[in-house]
């Protein structure tokens, strides 16, 4: 029961993120709202290690991991903020959904990995066309948008990026998921905090109740307990079960978005979104790993059926 309501935690969590980083826009500056983000969630998360007693950051050993965690907060995230200020937060939702297949394209070079199935091949060009949907689209993407989906773009290139090389090195050390968060938080917050001073500029801080309520959500949920969930039911749950959330959360950010901040959702976004889910269940191999279960399923029972009428059998034959 706990794994199941984790599970729908971390569903919560990715989908309503872009909608928090939207409303964080209210009254800070991208870098701002950024930077003091993933500050208080390293303080809160070096608070709870000292009170409780758990493993802190062992630099010496772990600084190439958390140098490879900390790409995806900088300067990925930099780039998420920013697309924010000209794209839907649904729109990003379903921008981020397209990651694994920036993975599979960046195997190759990082992992040595060149194994390319038809499948995979498939659902790159519905992704392809699904993204093209999203373009054509004439309310939905106007004027600064094209920007905003370009720096999203580019994100995932980070950020698979990131991921990949975080997997290599998690083939030679293992280390707890909070360790993790708090060695990237603590390799990002330096390049975070420079491009606030130097680059962007600072400007006195202004906290309206929207920016503020965004800033805790994102700072204590979406980085200490939705990165902690994610890793806890990666380990509870099959990958396939797993797999299905970059499924699920798109479209329900879609809708949150459109709902509450009453972003367009048009027939042509709607197809779009459509074919670029399609593509992540493709890729994901969603329909065989379904046909194998139910093939598995339909299996035992059969043999549970044979089982059952052996035993009725034996048992008449003995009775006789």
């Amino acid at each position: 029961m706990f794994v199941r309501f984790v599970y729908l935690l971390v569903i919560v969590i990715w989908a309503t993120t872009p909608l928090s980083i939207k409303l964080g826009g209210d009254s800070l500056s991208p870098i701002a709202a950024l930077t003091l983000r993933i500050a208080l969630a390293f303080m809160v998360g070096s608070a709870l290690c000292t009170l409780f007693g758990w493993a802190g950051l062992n630099i010496r050993r772990h600084w190439q991991l958390y140098l490879a965690a900390s790409i995806s907060l900088f300067p990925n995230m930099v780039l998420v903020y920013w697309a924010a200020q000209f794209i839907p937060s649904g729109l990003i939702a379903l921008m981020f959904g397209l990651s694994p297949f920036f993975t599979a394209l960046m195997a190759a070079p990082i992992l040595g990995d060149h194994r390319w199935s038809p499948r995979k091949l498939l659902a790159v060009l519905l992704a392809a066309v699904g993204l093209l949907c999203v373009l054509a689209d004439d309310v939905v993407v106007t004027g600064d948008s094209y920007r905003g989906i370009g720096l999203m773009l580019l994100s995932n290139v980070l950020f698979s990026g990131s991921a990949l090389w975080v997997k290599k090195l998690n083939a030679q050390m293992v280390i707890a998921p909070l360790e993790q968060a708090l060695g990237a938080m603590a390799f990002a917050l330096p390049g975070l905090v420079l491009s606030w001073l130097w680059v962007f500029g600072v400007q006195p801080l202004v906290f309206s109740s929207a920016s503020l309520a965004s800033l805790l959500y994102l700072s204590l949920f979406a980085s200490l307990v939705g990165f902690v969930a994610y890793y806890y039911i990666l380990g509870a749950l099959p990958v396939e079960t797993v797999s299905l959330i970059p499924l699920i959360s798109p479209v329900l950010a879609l809708l949150i978005g459109h709902q509450l901040l009453d972003e367009p959702l048009t027939t042509s976004m709607a197809l779009g979104a459509g074919l670029i889910l399609v593509a992540l269940a493709v890729h994901q191999g969603l329909w065989w790993r379904l046909r194998a279960e139910a093939g598995e399923t339909l299996v035992g029972r059969r043999r549970r059926g044979w089982a059952c009428a052996l035993r009725r059998s034996l048992a008449g034959w003995c009775n006789k």
